[in-house]
């Protein structure tokens, strides 16, 4: 499903500026009981500590290891190796997770759409999918085919797949506008096949800040990264194709 490595995954671990930006975008819809998929080495998991379960999904089996002995002393964090798209996934079911977080995975799954039915087919009826997406198949490049990267989205392709699996999309907005330029440069023009910590440690410190304050004030109209909220379930409402908002209040747990 996906090449990324342990040392892609701590490249980012270092960006906590960046990571707390990401969970703080999807933090109002996170429920009691978590489901987190690709789980890495747990950049993510550390904000979810406060949860009654995390269920950690992870594939690689490297990433799988340090998980268990980065939270070995959490008993509310269960670690399980695998594929979410495996009939073994299906018993963590009996975990009645409320709550599915996807950050930057499901562009490594070559079906997509049923990868996310099988998510939703682990979570209680009604759960929230907080899900994060690389953006804009324009700049897609060396640096995504290196990390086993099948597509980037656009609102209309993630809005597609989600509904085709049996969504209801409730929110989708863009996040990360100045990140595209860096992309466009390292992807298409200098044609790198890694991430650079040094690039990635400078965004974190300098732009990060700057880029989130200006973000909450005005959505921007595009963006290196989508963000979705839906709930499980079919249903004939879903958000308008030209409403793209970010988080503007609280809402209830599922």
């Amino acid at each position: 499903m996906s090449e990324i490595t342990v040392s892609d995954l701590q490249i980012m671990q270092q960006a906590g500026r960046y990571r707390r930006w990401c969970f703080d975008q999807v933090s109002p819809w996170v429920g009691r009981r978590v489901l987190e998929i690709g789980a890495g080495i747990g950049n993510q998991t550390e904000f979810l500590l406060g949860s009654e379960v995390v269920v950690c999904v992870e594939l690689c089996r490297e990433a799988a290891a340090v998980l268990r002995g980065r939270y070995a002393g959490q008993p509310r964090v269960v670690v399980f190796e695998g594929d979410i798209c495996s009939e073994s996934a299906r018993s963590l079911a009996e975990h009645a997770c409320d709550t599915a977080i996807c950050f930057n995975v499901l562009e490594h799954i070559e079906d997509d759409v049923e990868g996310l039915r099988n998510i939703a087919r682990i979570l209680v009826p009604g759960a929230r999918l907080l899900l994060m997406v690389p953006a804009l198949p324009a700049i897609f490049g060396t640096v995504d085919r290196s990390l086993g990267h099948w597509r980037r989205y656009l609102p209309s392709t993630l809005r597609a797949a989600l509904e085709k699996a049996g969504y209801r999309l409730e929110r989708l907005w863009w996040m990360n506008l100045p990140g595209i330029l860096g992309w466009f440069v390292n992807n298409r023009i200098l044609r790198r096949k890694e991430e650079s910590m040094g690039q990635i440690l400078l965004f974190d410190r300098l732009l990060v800040p700057v880029t989130r304050f200006f973000e909450s004030l005005v959505h921007p109209p595009v963006g290196l990264s989508l963000i979705a909220i839906a709930q499980s379930g079919r249903s004939d409402e879903v958000c308008s194709t030209d409403s793209l908002a970010g988080p503007t209040r609280s809402p209830a747990a599922p």
